[in-house]
């Protein structure tokens, strides 16, 4: 194998490894209960990894109103700048086309910090859907007819063809035509919407829908929920700032390398050209891919 397939090999093992550290998933942990976890992954129960991964998916298009076939296409185009600014920046095809793979991930962090907006705008009436309901359910003790009527009544002043279907429309159809089991279901709605209290508050339910007696303390966790409102304010300007510093240095960071082609022909030449050179460009690269999935975790919301 030539240096150009180890590299594009070993940029694809760091791609992934970020992606699983991303999503928290660990193909090498061992489940102590092997019992459990068959009889959880038969009945339907928790999420497997994939459907973890097209729900993600499927929340972040949605609050972005962005549709697959868009993304496909900036992915495409952020394929083809990033190479194009290799060769810009490098003049060697081999740096441009590693670039060019290491910009594949771009168009999800931007569709991801965009979702926040929408889902800080998601969470304004979430407290309130999380209030409706749970009241309902303190008064008829079915989970199912504590959403429908929310469902309804938020639907009541609305004409068919201008609705917008919510997480909570598909969970009752997928409910009532699909899949019929509950915890299934609220596993799938907690995963759609992307709040650490909700997931709370979900998790909860669920254990209401094993034992009535719990369901008062679906209350409390809605009153947390108003009082970290006042921090997403700071998180939301910590956020800008973070992402605005992070930009700053790595364009600086690059930025050398085509003022050393003015300042220093010879040096140029050793970065761009010889296989040391090729690796301290690499290792800048995947610097900047490590600390740009570092910044979108470590910027998201505090609620989520």
């Amino acid at each position: 194998m030539n240096p150009i397939t180890w590299t594009l090999a070993l940029v694809f093992a760091l791609i992934s490894l970020a992606l699983l550290l991303l999503f928290k998933l660990n193909p090498f942990a061992l489940e102590q209960n092997l019992l459990k976890k068959r009889r959880l992954i038969l009945t339907g129960t928790t999420l497997k990894i994939n459907e973890r991964i097209v729900l993600h998916f499927m929340t972040l298009f949605r609050q972005t109103r962005c549709p697959p076939k868009k993304f496909l296409l900036l992915v495409l185009l952020a394929a083809a700048g990033g190479f194009t600014a290799g060769m810009l920046l490098f003049g060697n095809a081999g740096l441009a086309l590693i670039m060019a793979v290491c910009m594949l991930p771009s168009p999800y962090f931007y569709l991801t910090v965009k979702s926040s907006s929408s889902a800080r705008e998601e969470i304004e009436g979430l407290e309130n859907t999380m209030s409706v309901i749970t009241n309902a359910y303190a008064g008829c003790d079915d989970i199912i007819k504590a959403v429908e009527t929310y469902v309804e009544e938020k639907n009541r002043y609305i004409p068919a063809p201008l609705r917008v279907p919510t997480p909570f429309d598909e969970f009752i159809t997928e409910i009532r035509l699909l899949n019929p089991n509950i915890e299934h279901g609220l596993y799938r709605l907690s995963a759609k919407i992307k709040n650490r209290y909700f997931a709370e508050w979900g998790k909860t339910l669920i254990l209401c829908h094993n034992d009535r007696r719990l369901k008062f303390a679906l209350f409390p966790i809605i009153k947390a929920m108003n009082d970290a409102k006042s921090m997403q304010i700071e998180s939301d300007g910590m956020m800008i700032r973070v992402w605005r510093d992070y930009l700053l240095t790595a364009g600086l960071m690059f930025s050398i390398i085509p003022l050393m082609r003015f300042a220093n022909a010879e040096w140029f030449f050793l970065l761009t050209q010889t296989f040391i050179g090729k690796l301290l460009i690499i290792l800048m690269m995947m610097t900047a891919l490590a600390t740009a999935f570092y910044v979108l975790k470590a910027t998201k919301p505090t609620n989520r």
